[in-house]
C-alpha cells in the first residue's frame, strides 16, 4: 500500500470518526469544510477531496437544514464507522497483547541470563587446586598412613598390662589425636581435588548453556548489552576450564582413591583414641533418701519415700579392672 493511499484512508476515517459524533453544519459549505478541517487537522482542500470522495462512495451527503448547510453520515457510512472502530479496537488489543508478550519475554529472558551471570560469578571465584601439589599430597598421605599403623601396633592393650595400663594409654592418646587432626586437614585438601571431576562437568554444562543463550538472543537489537554480558561471563568460564584442563583422569582418579582411603584411616584413628577397656556391670544397689513426711487431708501423717538413684559397679572382661559410677539422681 503507497503512502498516498495510507494517506487518504486516514482522512477518510478521521472525517468518518468526526462525523460518527455530530453531523457538521454551518451557514456556507466552506464554513463547514473549515470546521472540518480545523478539527480533523488536515487542509481544507484534502477535506474537500476526501467529502467528494465519500459522497460517491455513499458513506455520507449534504442536506440543507435550518437555513445551513449540514454533512451527515449515511446509514451506510455509520456501518462502516461501526467496523473502523471495531478494526482500531482490534488493532489496540493486539498491539496491547503483543506489548505483554514482549514484556514477558524480556522479564524471562533477563531472569535466565541473571541466573547464567550468577553462576559465572561463583566459578569466578573458585580457585582452582595447584596441580603440582598432587605428588606432595599423595606423600604426606603415605607417611600419614604408615604413623597410623605405627600407631596401631603399639596401641597400648589393658589385657597385656593392666597395672600400668591408664598411665600408657594416657601418653599414647594424644599422639593419636595428633594423627586425627593431620588426617582431618589431609581429608579437606584432597577433598579439593576429589571435587574437579564433577566440577569440570558442571562447567561445561554452563559454558553449553551460555553459547546457546548467546545465539539465540544476539538476532536482538533489544538483547545486545546482555549479549555482550554473557560473551563476558563466557569468556570467564573458559577461562576456569581452561585451569581444569590440565588436570589428567588417572590423577584425578588416584585421588578419589586417595580420598576412600583417608576416610578408613579416620575410622582406624578413632577406634585407636578409645581405651580398650570393655566394662559390664557386675553389681546395682538402689539408694532411697530420708522419708517425706507431709499431712493428708484424708487422716495421718503420710511418708513418701524417694529414690536418688543407684550405685553399679562395673568390671572390665579383659583385663578385670573394676569401676564404680556415679549415683544419679532421678526422684
Amino acid at each position: 500500500m503507497t503512502s498516498d493511499v495510507v494517506d487518504k484512508l486516514s482522512i477518510d476515517e478521521s472525517i468518518l470518526d468526526y462525523l460518527s459524533k455530530k453531523p457538521a453544519a454551518d451557514q456556507t459549505e466552506k464554513l463547514v469544510l473549515a470546521r472540518i478541517s480545523k478539527k480533523t487537522g488536515n487542509s481544507v482542500e484534502e477535506v474537500g477531496i476526501s467529502i467528494s470522495r465519500l459522497q460517491e462512495k455513499h458513506l455520507m451527503r449534504k442536506i440543507s437544514w435550518q437555513g445551513k448547510v449540514c454533512f451527515e453520515l449515511t446509514p451506510k457510512g455509520k456501518s462502516a464507522t461501526e467496523a473502523l472502530a471495531k478494526a482500531q479496537t482490534d488493532r489496540v488489543t493486539k498491539q496491547l497483547q503483543e506489548a505483554i508478550h514482549q514484556e514477558r519475554k524480556t522479564k524471562l529472558r533477563t531472569g535466565i541470563i541473571k541466573k547464567m551471570r550468577s553462576n559465572a560469578e561463583k566459578w569466578g571465584s573458585y580457585h582452582v587446586p595447584d596441580k603440582k601439589m598432587m605428588g606432595a599430597i599423595e606423600q604426606e598421605a603415605t607417611v600419614l598412613f604408615a604413623a597410623t599403623k605405627e600407631a596401631e601396633s603399639i596401641q597400648p592393650a589393658c589385657s597385656k598390662d593392666s597395672e600400668n595400663y591408664d598411665q600408657k594409654f594416657s601418653q599414647f592418646k594424644p599422639q593419636v589425636e595428633y594423627l586425627i587432626e593431620k588426617n582431618s586437614s589431609l581429608k579437606r585438601t584432597v577433598d579439593n581435588y576429589s571435587k574437579i571431576k564433577s566440577y569440570a562437568e558442571s562447567l561445561s554444562a554452563d559454558i553449553e548453556k551460555i553459547g546457546s543463550a548467546i545465539g539465540r538472543y544476539e538476532p536482538l537489537a533489544e538483547a545486545s548489552v546482555q549479549v555482550s554480558q554473557l560473551k563476558e561471563s563466557l569468556l570467564r568460564l573458559k577461562s576456569v576450564q581452561s585451569q581444569i584442563d590440565v588436570f589428567g583422569k588417572d590423577e584425578l582418579a588416584r585421588f578419589e582413591e586417595l580420598k576412600t582411603k583417608i576416610a578408613d584411616n579416620a575410622k582406624l584413628l578413632e577406634t585407636l583414641k578409645k581405651p580398650t577397656h570393655e566394662f559390664k556391670p557386675i553389681k546395682r544397689d538402689t539408694l532411697s533418701e530420708k522419708a517425706t513426711q507431709y499431712l493428708s487431708p484424708e487422716g495421718p501423717v503420710k511418708y513418701e519415700a524417694k529414690t536418688s538413684g543407684h550405685i553399679a559397679e562395673e568390671k572390665c572382661v579383659k583385663c578385670g579392672a573394676k569401676r564404680t559410677s556415679t549415683p544419679v539422681n532421678i526422684g
